[in-house]
């Protein structure tokens, strides 16, 4: 499968995403030329203030936590990341869709990637 077909198939499980469940969100980020999706259980991970939670443990390695803390960082005030509009399963055809988000945001997929995290990570909270 090429790098094309990849993105494809990442913008189609993302623009599938239901619209009023959001375990998951999937986002395109200008800056890094990169999407990534983030799961509603990583927003745990840090206290109001972006630090690391004292109480929370990840398998997440050094690098994909410090990733994960930018890009949380910034989701909400930089407008150089991009959410991918949530359309639920419906029976339409994705890829004119995947294709008008990728044309309105002049994204072109041979100059990004997909922000690959390892499987493994999970996250063990402490909740009192």
């Amino acid at each position: 499968m090429t790098i094309q077909e990849q993105i494809y198939n990442w913008l189609v499980a993302g623009l599938q995403q239901s619209p009023v469940k959001f375990s998951e969100v999937f986002y395109y980020d200008r800056r890094d030329n990169q999407f990534f999706s983030i799961l509603m259980t990583d927003y745990f991970l840090f206290e109001s203030d972006g630090e690391l939670a004292k109480d929370a443990i990840s398998t997440y390695s050094a690098s994909t936590l410090k990733q994960l803390k930018d890009r949380v960082g910034r989701i909400n005030i930089d407008t150089d990341i991009i959410a991918l509009p949530r359309l639920g399963d419906t029976e339409d055809d994705y890829l004119p869709q995947a294709d008008n988000f990728l044309n309105l945001n002049a994204i072109n997929i041979d100059e990004t990637t997909i922000w690959e995290v390892e499987e493994s990570g999970s996250i063990t909270l402490k909740i009192e």
